[in-house]
């Protein structure tokens, strides 16, 4: 067991425990309203509509991530230790080439192609503004995380959610009477907010310049993680795609609203944390300091586990009245793929702490290979997967890939920084999360399921969980009063 009273450590964790908190609120409302959003227009549009939809983010989602991604990358790696103004006056002037590029080629797309679009035709153009709105938005996000500034990143996604789900409602209920006016209203809560962000940094507002060195670091770094960025949106997101193509829109619709559940709202409580490791780690990297790295990572890790079990296990024991409460009739069948699907994210954000140690040594090229053979490998096993079983079967696809690149990212370049998983905390956290699962299964298993039993049953699982941890030495009493201590 790592001890919160060790030398040095009482100050990184009141830094990661100010980063979480902070990136909790920013995550907590845009959750919630994503939530409202999707509990609205799951009752408001059909299956195939919201399936129709949802195939859209996946183009945009997946466009602007491989031609800005690359971008937020840098940002997040050099601001530390680079001039601020000079690296963001040329990060603005690839931005907007890109940006250029991107518009023309897709302009010239729609004439190409228009009679081939069909009822995703509507969905065309606001695909290509949220594709690059969405490229400006994130790497200026990521500014403010890389300069350690978690409480404006709060504000900011407040406010882009805040205003994109007033504007949803006009726009989708009101002026489009079509589910692309929540696309649209997306669009523009960006540009409002990107207007936020430059008026609130000096550094935002710098003309884009060129500095030659801070081009060739950046590009030298980002572009090698292309293959790795457009492999994260395709393996958390092409088994749409593939759902869409083998059983048709209504299918990915009802796939697609249940995953959203699970993610949004298992990632409300995992996300904080590797938002908050990330800049860190990276900051406390002095280019020779592995060990030091590899005790963090440890630790953090350890935080990780305590904190991420528990979580899937909440969303698991919850998934049925969660796709009944908040999603329409129609989606509610879709509510099996939520435990499928949470273990997987569950993986996946594990795994995005251990390659941290990769980013860090700038082994970006290493990264790209091994999450492009992931997908590669994803959508080999979907395929049969999803004619089997349907979308359910895409769940399973989703587990055993995210599964697949965790083991990657244990394994790989273990020869400069390794990723030292706590083995004891494994141990101790699957006898908990054993604990905290038993009441709930036999619940289910008796057939005397109800949402007030399951409210009771929880709440007495989780502090099982807790015993077990206490009990077996995971969680010390010093520990409980460091923590005290330190909120």
């Amino acid at each position: 067991m790592i001890s919160l009273n060790g030398t040095g450590i009482s100050d990184t964790f009141k830094e990661f425990l100010e980063g979480v908190s902070a990136y909790s609120l920013a995550s907590i409302v845009p959750a919630f309203l994503s939530l409202a959003a999707l509990t609205l227009f799951t009752r408001v549009f059909s299956p195939a509509a919201f399936g129709r939809y949802s195939v859209a983010l996946v183009v945009a989602g997946t466009g602007s991530t491989l031609f800005f991604g690359w971008l937020n990358r840098s940002i997040v790696r050099f601001t530390s230790d680079t001039d601020e103004t000079a690296l963001m006056g040329t990060v603005l002037t690839l931005m907007l080439l890109i940006a250029l590029g991107v518009g023309i080629v897709g302009t010239v797309g729609y004439i190409g192609f228009r009679q081939y679009l069909g009822q995703y035709e509507v969905f065309y153009f606001a695909t290509l503004v949220f594709l690059i709105a969405q490229g400006f938005y994130e790497p200026l996000i990521g500014f403010y995380r890389a300069t350690l500034n978690p409480k404006l990143v709060s504000v900011f996604r407040s406010l882009q959610a805040s205003v994109g789900i007033v504007l949803a409602l006009v726009l989708a209920l009101v002026v489009f009477d079509h589910i692309v006016g929540w696309m649209w209203a997306s669009v523009i809560a960006i540009a409002i907010t990107v207007g936020a962000m430059v008026a609130v940094s000096e550094q935002l507002r710098q003309r884009p310049t060129v500095d030659s060195d801070i081009l060739t670091r950046v590009t030298g770094y980002g572009l090698p993680m292309v293959g790795w960025i457009v492999g994260d949106p395709l393996l958390n997101q092409a088994d749409r795609l593939l759902i869409a193509l083998i059983q048709g829109s209504a299918s990915v619709g009802i796939y697609a609203s249940n995953y959203s559940l699970i993610d949004r709202g298992l990632r409300l409580a995992l996300i904080p944390l590797l938002k908050t490791v990330q800049p860190i780690v990276i900051d406390r990297w002095s280019g020779d300091n592995e060990r030091e790295i590899e005790a963090l990572l440890e630790r953090f890790s350890r935080y990780y586990l305590l904190v991420g079990v528990p979580c899937f296990l909440l969303t698991a024991m919850f998934s049925r009245p969660l796709s009944s409460l908040l999603l329409g009739s129609e989606f509610h069948e879709g509510y099996v793929i939520i435990p499928i699907v949470g273990l997987g994210v569950f993986l996946w954000s594990f795994a995005n702490m251990g390659q941290i140690r990769l980013e860090i040594s700038q082994r970006t090229g290493l990264m790209s290979r091994g999450l492009l053979a992931v997908v590669v490998f994803n959508v080999v096993v979907d395929v049969p997967l999803i004619m089997a079983f349907g979308y359910v079967g895409a769940a399973l696809g989703t587990v055993l890939s995210y599964g697949l690149y965790a083991v990657f990212v244990f394994a790989a370049g273990r020869d400069h920084i390794r990723w030292l998983v706590p083995r004891g905390t494994v141990r101790n956290v699957l006898l908990a999360g054993l604990a905290m699962s038993c009441l709930p299964a036999l619940l289910f298993l008796s057939g005397e399921y109800t949402l007030v039993r399951l409210l009771v049953v929880s709440a007495v699982s989780v502090t099982a969980y807790g015993g077990v941890l206490y009990q077996s030495g995971e969680i010390s009493h010093d520990e409980i009063t460091s923590l005290r201590a330190l909120v």
